[in-house]
């Protein structure tokens, strides 16, 4: 193989593709008219490569099916820490424990979610079900007791948000840190 032929495979890919001037072109084919070695090569090369289905070993349902389960889990223990957190807050008669408490639970849920909807859900809908069930006094009618679960639950959301803030204030800081 000499020099011409180097040339003549590098070439070749431009010339398939219709990218080289009439003189380049000429010259390449005269070279292929001439050389048995690059007409084979360029007959190859010109040749569509079948591309062959490869079976991936990964079973894609049930990686996904691993994937939700382990979600759910991880969901049912939040919204059990969340009611277990809305029934300290009532047992401690409503001090404020449930400020921490829920800064820090609303501070962990966005770095396990880092979504502010989940985070809403996560701990509004168990303080306000806590509360409704909480409500011990008779006499209040049914829109009272809503609107003060409401209030309840809108109070440990409050807090749970500031957390995640300052989880979300880390996350941007730490992506800063590393891009320098």
């Amino acid at each position: 193989m000499n020099k011409d032929c180097y040339i003549a495979k590098d070439l070749l890919p431009l010339n398939h593709e219709g990218l080289l001037h009439e003189e380049t072109a000429s010259w390449l084919k005269e070279h292929l008219a001439s050389c048995d070695n690059c007409r084979e090569y360029a007959k190859s090369t010109s040749e569509p490569i079948e591309n062959a289905v490869i079976p991936s070993p990964i079973d894609n349902d049930k990686m996904f099916a691993n994937i939700y389960l382990k979600l759910a889990v991880y969901q049912i223990i939040f919204v059990t820490i969340s009611f277990f957190f809305a029934l300290i807050t009532s047992l401690l008669n409503n001090h404020l424990v449930f400020v921490l408490t829920y800064t820090i639970f609303g501070f962990v849920l966005y770095l396990f979610y880092k979504h502010f909807v989940m985070v809403t859900a996560i701990t509004f809908l168990p303080s306000f079900i806590w509360s409704l069930v909480d409500s011990t006094q008779a006499s209040l009618f049914a829109l009272e007791m809503l609107l003060g679960a409401a209030f309840l639950a809108l109070i440990h959301l409050v807090f749970a948000l500031v957390g995640s803030l300052m989880a979300l204030l880390l996350l941007k800081w730490l992506k800063e840190v590393r891009s320098v």
